[in-house]
């Protein structure tokens, strides 16, 4: 039977009402928060590597492991004019090897007009830096008011992925700890069921320092440890409310201990 004028307008109010409801969620705040923070590392991350190359024209000797430091470096570094205090404040011990490299330098002259527009090109790096930097930290307080168990557990940034990808809070509390394991893995797990390769032992949680700085064989294990409490603390972040935190992670730490101690009776 067709819908009448009312119940056509009932429908649609229900329905702009779940709408605006999913759209102003703290869990929909939050995704566009991690996506932001990930957008602005690629934006930096690629503007920086064009930096690197239009500056290696200038002085393709310089080189430094801190990409910050990097920038500053071609902010300060004037190949006509050498000025070592400055280079000390930045560089400390490093800074009269710069000098000397300096002075010994195949790159091309620049003008001082090209000069100030790699160093504009240097600015908006640390612009986006900036940026990424206030955003994370409010990505971080966000985490901790709508995910407390999980961001306790977990950290507060590793917490906010791993809403993010599961497509936010109430969706993740429904998953069991397998599919938290192996959330943002996805690539490695649909390439498992279709060739048959090994099947991922984890996804973004390796992120979490227990399991990156454990050894490999150990990982799988530990990994299947925090899923497991994760999965619990979701439960709660979404539907008890309830602060349980301080015993999961105690129970955890503890089964990571005894899983490392396994292992290395086993080496």
């Amino acid at each position: 039977m067709p819908f009448d004028q009312k119940s056509r307008e009932d429908f649609f109010k229900r329905a702009r009402k779940k709408v605006t409801i999913a759209i102003s969620s703290r869990d929909n705040i939050l995704i566009q928060c991690v996506g932001a923070v990930d957008e602005l590392n690629k934006s930096s991350n690629l503007i920086f590597e064009r930096l690197t190359e239009w500056y290696g024209m200038y002085f393709p000797e310089f080189k430094t492991a801190d990409n910050a430091k990097y920038v500053q470096g071609v902010l300060i570094i004037d190949r006509k004019k050498p000025d070592l205090a400055e280079l000390e404040k930045v560089f400390g011990p490093q800074a009269p090897t710069i000098m000397g490299r300096m002075k010994v330098s195949v790159g091309t002259g620049l003008s001082d007009e090209d000069l100030a527009r790699i160093r504009l090109l240097a600015k908006e790096i640390q612009s986006l830096w900036s940026l990424r930097d206030e955003i994370e930290k409010y990505e971080a307080a966000v985490a901790t008011e709508l995910c407390p168990n999980l961001s306790y557990i977990a950290g507060s940034e590793l917490a906010a992925k791993l809403v993010a990808q599961a497509g936010g809070l109430q969706r993740m509390a429904t998953f069991p700890s397998s599919t938290i394991q192996v959330l943002g893995a996805e690539k490695a797990l649909f390439k498992h069921l279709k060739s048959g390769s090994k099947p991922p032992k984890h996804g973004l949680i390796f992120q979490h320092a227990m399991i990156g700085k454990s050894p490999k064989k150990a990982r799988g294990k530990i990994a299947r440890s925090l899923a497991a409490k994760l999965t619990i603390a979701s439960k709660a972040d979404a539907l008890s409310h309830n602060f349980i935190a301080e015993k999961l992670k105690a129970q955890f730490e503890v089964q990571a201990k005894r899983i490392l101690a396994d292992q290395e009776k086993r080496q």
